[in-house]
């Protein structure tokens, strides 16, 4: 099975756009969607408002592409998407099975932008004790963020660069051994490292191609497309 996975869009119509040839370029059977999916463009509005109203616009997309489409919330995003049908469906704190694998899906990151979906690390390791009878060897943990110490260095400083991953998270992961990891919130992390593969798109078209029967990715990394 094939997948294309993608982080961190922020709510940009130009590269929605570009996922239905994507799918059908790359011949995907599922979009994982891993967290920070809106923006506000509206002055007029408040933001909350503004991300309402481009989560409809991202929706009426989503829809067009005709295969499932798995997704979870991310810190930046200030509301939920607020849509679900047959195939297009939150996961956080699901498990949904499609073929031979299982998809499970945890939205919250640690504190960054004191927005409604971060959580204290203690929290996060509440809510991974909750996850643990979904995950085994056949699924694809999709989280918004990292784990902690794998492509989630998200400050620096001279000394040294500031982790922003989940312990949690990480130990949830070797724990249950999954099949793989998707994430995305550090942009400049893009890339794979072991079963953990940060799928920030950050202003691009980018993200990955993953085999999951093989474990075999490829990395879609292009300039954003103007209209």
């Amino acid at each position: 099975m094939k997948i294309l996975a993608m982080a961190d869009l922020h709510g940009d119509l130009d590269i929605y756009l570009q996922l239905k040839r994507l799918v059908g370029s790359y011949d995907v059977q599922v979009v994982v969607l891993a967290g920070d999916l809106l923006e506000a463009f509206r002055s007029d509005l408040t933001i909350e408002q503004a991300q309402r109203e481009n989560a409809n616009q991202i929706v009426e997309v989503l829809k067009s592409l005709s295969i499932p489409v798995l997704y979870i919330m991310g810190n930046d995003d200030l509301i939920e998407l607020g849509y679900q049908d047959n195939l297009i469906q939150s996961i956080h704190v699901q498990r949904v099975i499609i073929g031979r694998y299982a998809f499970v899906g945890y939205q919250y990151s640690l504190p960054f932008m004191l927005g409604i979906f971060e959580k204290a690390e203690p929290e996060i390791q509440k809510d991974m004790l909750t996850i643990d009878p979904l995950l085994d060897e056949k699924t694809v943990f999709i989280t918004h963020s990292p784990a902690y110490g794998v492509r989630d260095e998200g400050i620096h400083i001279p000394t040294r660069d500031i982790h922003a991953g989940s312990r949690s998270i990480l130990e949830a992961i070797q724990r249950r051994r999954v099949r793989a990891h998707i994430h995305g919130h550090i942009h400049q992390c893009f890339g794979r490292d072991g079963i953990h593969f940060n799928v920030a798109a950050a202003g691009r078209v980018r993200g990955m191609v993953i085999n999951l029967d093989d474990l075999t990715h490829e990395e879609i990394d292009g300039e954003k497309t103007k209209k």
